[in-house]
């Protein structure tokens, strides 16, 4: 249960939401639109239960935002390379545009939330394939660029 008053100065807090927040990490590009959070006459936010940020990123990465991504398998400990899944050549290094995903995320207790993730595509030499940073990055990635959308909001974490 969530209090009716703000942490940090006493103020009775309701829900609004946030119109526009984005963040950024490896390329990737989150824009989230509607972010319910608790705001005090103050301006202080945090979010709407204590759980929120990381419930949030998983139903996220459950959304089907990003299921037309093919990512690349990476090789190699010290030098690591970027291969096609399909032929196993080597992606080239530099981005081939982006892939653009829209999701509808449902949060406690209100409208879900609309979120827009842009993915940097890498072109395969050999087949022609467009893929992504391998999976394991592509999530790290993701989860990191909405907190860096959540601190652009200055919502403090916890």
């Amino acid at each position: 249960m969530t209090s009716n008053v703000c942490r940090q100065c006493g103020a009775d807090v309701s829900v609004v939401r946030i119109n526009h927040v984005e963040g950024e990490e490896g390329g990737i590009r989150v824009a989230i639109d509607g972010l319910p959070v608790l705001n005090c006459a103050s301006g202080h936010k945090r979010f709407t239960t204590p759980d929120f940020p990381l419930e949030f990123v998983q139903r996220l990465a459950e959304s089907g935002a990003l299921d037309d991504v093919t990512p690349a398998v990476q090789k190699g400990l010290f030098r690591k390379r970027l291969l096609c899944p399909s032929c196993g050549r080597e992606v080239a290094a530099e981005t081939n545009g982006d892939l653009d995903g829209k999701a509808r995320v449902e949060v406690p207790d209100g409208d879900p939330v609309d979120v827009k993730v842009k993915v940097p595509l890498f072109r395969c030499s050999g087949c022609n394939q467009e893929v992504t940073e391998p999976k394991s990055g592509l999530e790290r990635d993701l989860m990191q660029a909405v907190a860096n959308a959540f601190r652009s909001a200055e919502i403090p974490p916890g």
